[in-house]
């Protein structure tokens, strides 16, 4: 044993003496803002590589990475721009981790898919106080054999992960004993890999995109709309974003829109236009477009991604003889936006029942 402290206590002594170690390489059980973690630097691979076998882990899944603050973060990770980077540092310290796009030079082994890395600033000022120390990432993962319960006190770690690692911290008191929330940013949104009970909410998530042309009138009613309606209907493993062909990023809904969403009881007044690019064509399982025009045109800017998109009032059939598509009301009075509404809910209805029938087996997700 290094130590047993207090929580917030970070001697210097005692961190010190845990930068020593990992710096040779070594393996530190310590307490978190969660549970109980092995720890180690995340730049030295072989460390990296023992964690994954003293919880007996068969595969090469990354590992979250803890630092001490948002300065210098950019060396690891790519942050985003505007609110949703603001979203993301107003979250720390805490027990969220978000999955970032890996920052040029940053380990191959600390990566996870599509060149992504989870970071987080923890609540904890002993590892803040070492990742301060070192000026580095370290790689944390719960102190548990796979498929065991995490730990949150001294007394419920298993015994045998105490005799292989190579020095330990304990807390008097408790650790909160839930996992980190894992969120991935990505450019449609943040998409919750981990929600905060532990459970994952990623195995089997569909991605929809909604598509119109200034992403301010039927795109923003359609996503919310289509959201509503498959979380009343229990439909948990959908993701709902939008976008438009010709849009600015930072727009607001029109206030047709907002107004016709409002008496829905649909809150609009948050939205914010987003462009259609081919990072969200790449990042969609399913595209639902408004009007024909709109599907010609993704097929003629993204020729390798013609088989996920759909009209959204024809949605699974590819047959589109004789329909058009849901006319755009900008411009028009507020009955047309409540009659567009209106439209757009009645095409949900039977979207939502295609994609939970899909989801129980009893049908295709068209576009996965």
């Amino acid at each position: 044993m290094i130590a047993q402290l207090n929580e917030g206590e970070a001697p210097p002594r005692v961190v010190l003496e845990i930068v020593r170690r990992m710096e040779a390489g070594q393996v530190i059980l310590l307490p978190t803002d969660t549970v109980y973690g092995l720890h180690a630097l995340a730049r030295n691979a072989a460390a990296v590589d023992r964690i994954r076998r003293i919880k007996r882990l068969e595969d090469n899944r990354p590992f979250v990475n803890l630092y001490n603050s948002a300065v210098g973060l950019g060396e690891f990770v790519r942050l985003p721009e505007g609110s949703a980077r603001r979203r993301i540092l107003d979250s720390w310290p805490g027990s969220i981790t978000w999955v970032l796009p890996a920052a040029e030079g940053v380990p191959e082994h600390i990566k996870g898919e599509d060149d992504t890395v989870g970071v987080r600033i923890p609540d904890n000022q002993l590892i803040r106080s070492i990742c301060a120390a070192m000026n580095d990432l370290i790689v944390s993962t719960s102190a548990n054999r796979h498929g065991n319960p995490a730990a949150s006190t001294r007394y419920e770690l298993d015994p045998g992960i105490l005799e292989e690692v190579d020095g330990a911290v304990f807390q008097v008191e408790p650790l909160a004993g839930h996992p980190s929330e894992v969120i991935r940013w990505t450019p449609a949104g943040p998409e919750i890999l981990r929600s905060r009970d532990g459970s994952s909410a990623n195995a089997q998530v569909t991605k929809i995109l909604i598509v119109c042309t200034g992403n301010t009138c039927r795109s923003p009613m359609a996503e919310a709309i289509l959201r509503e309606r498959l979380k009343e209907s229990g439909g948990d493993q959908f993701v709902v974003r939008g976008a438009g062909t010709v849009a600015s990023e930072g727009h607001p809904a029109e206030i047709g829109a907002i107004q016709a969403m409002s008496e829905r009881g649909v809150e609009l007044q948050g939205h914010r236009s987003r462009p259609l690019t081919t990072e969200l064509m790449d990042w969609a399982d399913v595209v639902l477009v408004m009007t024909t025009d709109h599907l010609a045109e993704l097929h003629e800017r993204f020729p390798d991604y013609t088989q996920k998109a759909f009209l959204f009032s024809a949605y699974p059939e590819m047959d589109l003889e004789g329909i058009y598509g849901i006319d755009d009301p900008y411009g028009f009075d507020s009955d047309t936006y409540r009659t567009v509404a209106e439209e757009i809910a009645t095409e949900a209805d039977r979207i939502v029942a295609h994609l939970l029938a899909g989801r129980s087996g009893s049908g295709d997700i068209k576009g996965e």
